[in-house]
């Protein structure tokens, strides 16, 4: 029975992490309450340092220089906050790779409104994009697509 009762505890956890809601910034998924953690960690660190560097540097800065170097200290503090919250929050995107058709690319083409004939033929006179897309075995793609719009 404690089985039955651990199972349902994993389905309800489960539920729970499809049922979040991410906020979308600058094209990044994140939760809400890590955006208001990581803020919060930045803030008090950043000012944190600027306050120690205030009481700490009069001791030894010359009274002109106090101000700057209790500002560098706070910088100092915010990146030390971006490196730990990068640590503590992990990236919440999914990435969903699809493999590369003639007809996906003729989409993308017809969207950004590009000659696909014009386009190999840029392609085919730079030896290092020819070898790049080759490489990446797309080059027949862009073959197909260009010769299809020749006829």
């Amino acid at each position: 029975m404690s089985q039955n009762h651990e199972t349902s505890k994993t389905d309800l956890n489960h539920n729970k992490k499809e049922n979040r809601t991410y906020l979308e910034i600058l094209g990044d998924t994140i939760l809400p309450n890590h955006l208001l953690l990581a803020i919060l960690l930045s803030v008090s660190v950043s000012l944190g340092g600027y306050n120690i560097g205030l009481r700490l540097f009069p001791s030894f800065a010359s009274d002109n220089m106090v101000a700057s170097y209790s500002l560098l200290l706070g910088i100092l503090g915010s990146v030390l906050s971006l490196v730990i919250s990068s640590i503590i929050f992990k990236p919440k995107r999914v990435l969903i790779e699809e493999e590369t058709s003639s007809e996906s690319m003729k989409q993308v083409f017809e969207d950004l409104q590009l000659d696909p004939v014009e386009e190999l033929k840029l392609i085919e006179n730079d030896p290092i994009t020819k070898k790049e897309l080759e490489e990446l075995g797309v080059l027949n793609s862009f073959r197909a697509l260009g010769g299809e719009h020749k006829k």
